[in-house]
């Protein structure tokens, strides 16, 4: 068994919206974060969030040819409010993060900026056969963020936290469009000597995007790269059509639906014949209490959002999350107070902040927990934090997104479950969601509705929702493989002598994982585990490197997929992240459907890569 794939290239290979890359040794993770041009050169895909994808760095330097001033960057949102929150976030967040070591310019009000590009056919005609423009409301419209070069960190902030960024698939279509256009000018420009020559500027038609050349790309490269796309664009939409793998994306609308539903738990009667049907253990839930979002994120950010617009206050982080959860509640907002260890202790010190909020008549605004958490596997007390919740009139968010609702059920306890659809629910690695469920049955549910309408927006591009739709139609048959296999591959990490500790729900804090674990005989305890080794760091490395399987950023995959999760998250702040026990060695894995004595085998295999303690001597 051997999965690798070389440095740089997409995971899975040869998969043109890949969501992950192949870092296939632990010195690749390393100089990925020091931005070694080995590394970095050699990249064609990365995880949406962090790595602007070609598509969308396209798109951009298209926007840029037509509206940017000498030394400005460039950002593409999907909707003007996403960009001017990310205005909003800059002028924010420079003077707050200016430093002698990050001298950040503070903009002069003005200079950040929003314009709108609209990707709209000029020939009508073509436009009625095109298969999502024919189906459109209205023509796209991309809202760009310019700004000075110095802040575009910033931008790339609001994009990573957020997840508000557009979809590759939709800086695709843009291109699409932008590219007839061209063509089609071409065809009906007048001739001239001018024109012959390929000396005059471009024609000035809506939405070709090359009415000025302003430095970086110029328009013959940005064309060439249009076409580029365009070629890989055409043999995917042909595979996926050809076998009858996808609906067309005219059906999009029907397929949120499905999609909202399947999450729901209230699927039709010939769905649930599919066996596709799961009880979310909540009366009254429908698929109107489920809002899709772009990606995970934009779940916990929406819903914080929402919360915002209802009380305004801080909010308590309960355990170690993912990172970008924390920095949501830390940078939009008032604030929030992180209670990293996620038990013993923290569960009084919540309590005590809780009551000095509400006798300063400030109340805490929500409570955010990962059920598990993500690196660590560490299940909170939810029967607790419910007891507290209630008790104060807090909010309580859970994000289901590494239990997920096929082993879990946390929404009986939480008021709002957010998602990363783009994990196990999805499987494939070829596609950006999340979701957002609000529970009927709480107080606060006509509340957070009323502020959900205020904030929400559907951004899920049609193509994206056509692709999330059709992965996870098996989602609820291939959690139980994945389960049974992670609890294997867990099981022989532990038995080693070379093992300091794994970390997985059946073994942390298992009593919590037990009370909001489903009682159905397939309900498991998910495919992520973290493991540390005797050895340290060198023991990771090694181990690391041995293993033959796909290693990158992102989780939940339908293969096995492994990373030196603390360097990639954290490598800015490892001495603060060791402080909660995610150490600089903890290698995370998500475990796949391969057949389990293949995968026992590869495991083996790496384990025997570490030198053992008279080795090392040696």
């Amino acid at each position: 068994m051997n999965s690798q794939v070389p440095l740089g290239e997409c995971v899975p290979a040869s998969t043109r919206y890949a969501v992950s890359v192949s870092l296939p040794t632990w010195q690749d993770n390393v100089d990925y974060e020091l931005g070694a041009p080995r590394v970095l050169e050699r990249m064609v895909s990365g995880y949406p969030r962090f790595f602007i994808a070609k598509p969308v760095q396209a798109l951009v330097a298209l926007v840029k040819d037509r509206f940017a001033l000498p030394n400005e960057a460039a950002m593409v949102f999907p909707s003007l409010a996403c960009a001017q929150r990310c205005v909003a976030f800059i002028y924010d967040q420079a003077p707050k993060q200016h430093s002698a070591e990050l001298a950040y310019g503070l903009p002069a009000p003005g200079q950040v900026r929003v314009v709108q590009y609209v990707a709209e056919p000029v020939n009508k005609k073509a436009a009625a056969l095109d298969a999502i423009g024919s189906n459109l409301e209205s023509p796209i419209t991309i809202y760009c963020v310019l700004l000075p070069a110095d802040l575009f960190p910033l931008a790339k902030q609001y994009w990573q936290h957020t997840g508000n960024g557009i979809s590759a698939r939709l800086a695709d279509y843009c291109l699409h469009i932008a590219r007839v256009n061209e063509e089609y000018e071409q065809e009906v420009r007048p001739y001239s000597p001018a024109s012959r020559g390929g000396t005059a500027q471009r024609s000035k038609g809506r939405g070709s995007g090359y009415h000025r050349n302003a430095g970086g790309v110029s328009p013959n490269r940005a064309t060439d790269e249009i076409q580029s796309h365009e070629t890989g664009i055409e043999a995917d939409a042909y595979m996926e059509e050809r076998f009858g793998r996808n609906c067309d994306p005219k059906h999009a609308a029907e397929m949120k639906a499905v999609l909202r539903r399947r999450i729901a738990g209230a699927l039709s009667e010939e769905e649930q014949k599919q066996g596709a049907q799961v009880e979310r253990g909540v009366t009254g839930l429908s698929s109107s209490d489920v809002y899709l979002v772009a990606t995970g994120m934009s779940a916990v950010y929406y819903t914080h959002l929402a919360l915002l617009g209802m009380r305004g206050g801080k909010s308590v982080c309960f355990g170690f999350p993912y990172t970008d959860t924390l920095k949501i509640l830390e940078k939009f907002g008032p604030g929030a107070y992180f209670l990293g260890h996620g038990e013993g202790s923290d569960y009084d010190e919540l309590e005590r902040i809780l009551e000095r909020h509400a006798m300063d008549q400030d109340p805490i605004q929500a409570i955010f927990t990962e059920c598990p958490s993500n690196p660590l596997l560490k299940t909170a007390d939810l029967s607790r934090l419910r007891d507290l919740a209630d008790r104060h009139s807090v909010a309580l968010v859970v994000d289901e997104t590494i239990g997920s609702f096929a082993n879990v059920d946390v929404l009986s306890w939480a008021d709002v479950v957010v998602s990363s659809l783009t994990k196990v629910f999805s499987g494939d690695s070829n596609v950006m969601g999340g979701s957002i469920v609000l529970n009927p049955n709480r107080s606060l549910y006509s509340s957070l509705r009323t502020a959900m309408g205020t904030v929400f927006e559907d951004l899920m591009w049609c193509e994206d929702a056509v692709f999330l739709e059709r992965n996870s139609r098996d989602f609820m048959k291939r959690v139980p493989g994945i389960n049974r296999n992670a609890l294997a591959v867990a099981e022989l990490l532990r038995a080693s002598n070379k093992v300091a500790q794994v970390r997985y729900p059946k073994f942390t804090t298992a009593d919590n994982y037990a009370r909001i674990m489903r009682s159905t005989s397939e309900a498991g305890y998910g495919g992520l585990l973290s493991v540390e080794f005797v050895g340290g760091e060198s023991a990771s490395r090694a181990f690391y490197d041995g293993l033959a399987c796909c290693k990158g950023p992102s989780l939940g995959t339908n293969f096995t997929l492994a990373s030196p999760y603390t360097i990639l998250a954290h490598f800015t702040e490892l001495e603060w992240a060791a402080k909660y026990g995610v150490h600089a060695d903890l290698v995370r894995i998500s475990i796949g459907l391969e057949p389990l004595d293949e995968l026992l085998a590869m495991f083996q295999a790496a384990l025997a890569s570490i030198p053992s303690a008279k080795e090392h001597a040696c």
